[in-house]
């Protein structure tokens, strides 16, 4: 997942959509280079090599032709893909990356790169009209890592209203897709009950955007060559303490269930704030 300067006249872009073409081909120069001599294993931070450690991919149509077989075979245990972003840019790899990692049975889910210029109510249902989504599947993302130069004020308040629509339909709560920094600038409280994948490279840990006690997913490291990627993807883990279950919507559905099932006899909440 990635960052972008705004479109003239338009709405914020995701920034691969935005590179030169000289960049293109200073990207395909490293790409030639990493196939002949991938990264060394110590490029990685400690916590990723331990064993056991459930480590992932996400990609885009900038990520190209992608043969989730070999992505499979190379030990990736899951997936993210790209599906929309704001109100009219669907990904036009989405439908056969998704309909690929169902057929292989490799667990993945859906991301929306919400575009802080466009109206929250249309960017939801411009994902949800794109996204089919099944019990196994893991929990949409909603990817929010840059502020567009002509954002309105209450940005906040409208990611928010994206979150809930989502949640409305799904019945669970996305996860959020997000940076430390980005999000200790421009929000704040009020999201900390959604999952949590951050985004931070060249650290043994993540730290801990405000409002939340700990992460779900962790992206430790972008644009690299993977197995199977015609060009690159982005690498995340899932948090020691969890599995992937703890991201699939039908048990997080079932967690819902679970906490709202109030015995008949319980004592009245109290409406009184402290």
């Amino acid at each position: 997942m990635s960052v972008a300067p705004s479109r003239p006249a338009l709405r914020t872009a995701s920034r691969r959509r935005c590179r030169s073409a000289a960049g293109e081909a200073l990207l395909a120069a490293v790409a030639l280079l990493a196939a002949v001599a991938p990264a060394a294993a110590g490029d990685y931070p400690e916590s990723i090599k331990a064993p056991g450690v459930l480590r992932g991919i996400d990609v885009s149509h900038h990520s190209g032709a992608v043969d989730w077989a070999k992505v499979k075979a190379a030990g990736f245990a899951f997936a993210y893909v790209k599906a929309t972003e704001g109100v009219d840019d669907a990904d036009p790899l989405f439908g056969a990356n998704w309909q690929a990692l169902k057929e292989l049975g490799i667990p993945h889910g859906a991301y929306h790169f919400f575009v802080t210029e466009d109206d929250p109510e249309q960017q939801a249902r411009f994902f949800l009209d794109h996204v089919e989504l099944e019990p196994g599947d893991l929990v949409p993302v909603v990817d929010i890592e840059l502020l567009g130069h002509h954002t309105p004020p209450g940005v906040a308040r409208r990611l928010k209203r994206f979150l809930d629509l989502v949640q409305e339909e799904i019945g669970v709560r996305p996860m959020v897709y997000t940076m430390p920094n980005f999000w200790n600038t421009h929000f704040g409280a009020g999201f900390g009950e959604h999952p949590l994948w951050v985004a931070e490279y060249g650290v043994d840990e993540p730290r801990i955007p405000e409002d939340w006690d700990g992460w779900h997913m962790w992206q430790y490291a972008e644009d690299r060559m993977v197995p199977g990627v015609e060009k690159e993807a982005d690498l995340s883990r899932i948090h020691p303490d969890l599995g992937l279950d703890s991201l699939r919507i039908d048990r997080l559905r079932e967690a819902a269930e679970r906490t709202v099932d109030v015995p008949a006899d319980a004592p009245e909440a109290s409406v009184d704030a402290p």
